[in-house]
């Protein structure tokens, strides 16, 4: 809804100031082409401001979901003998001072 009554305000707008200049038919098509834009524009603004919102209202079970995520990926690395012997050698090379 906030979508078309953005769009239609821009389709207004751009109407009554396109015809001081122009014919009817130039500012319709102007008005036209502000309608879209218009309601494009509030879309990926209603979009945009969904995400900041969401994620800045997010209940503690996710963020604690998050954090456990996190976790898990930090066991997987330390059981990985690769990484295992990469941190060793790291261990030794700042070891030889």
């Amino acid at each position: 809804m906030w979508n078309l009554l953005f769009a239609v305000f821009g389709f207004c707008l751009s109407l009554f100031l396109s015809l001081q200049n122009n014919s009817l038919d130039t500012s319709m098509i102007r008005a036209a082409t502000a309608f879209f834009f218009m309601y494009v524009l509030a879309f990926l603004f209603r979009l945009v401001f969904y995400y900041i919102n969401r994620t800045y209202h997010q209940t503690p079970d996710e963020s604690r979901e998050n954090v456990s995520g996190i976790e898990d990926d930090r066991d997987r690395t330390r059981e990985d003998p690769v990484a295992k012997q990469a941190s060793e050698t790291i261990r030794k090379l700042l070891n030889e001072d």
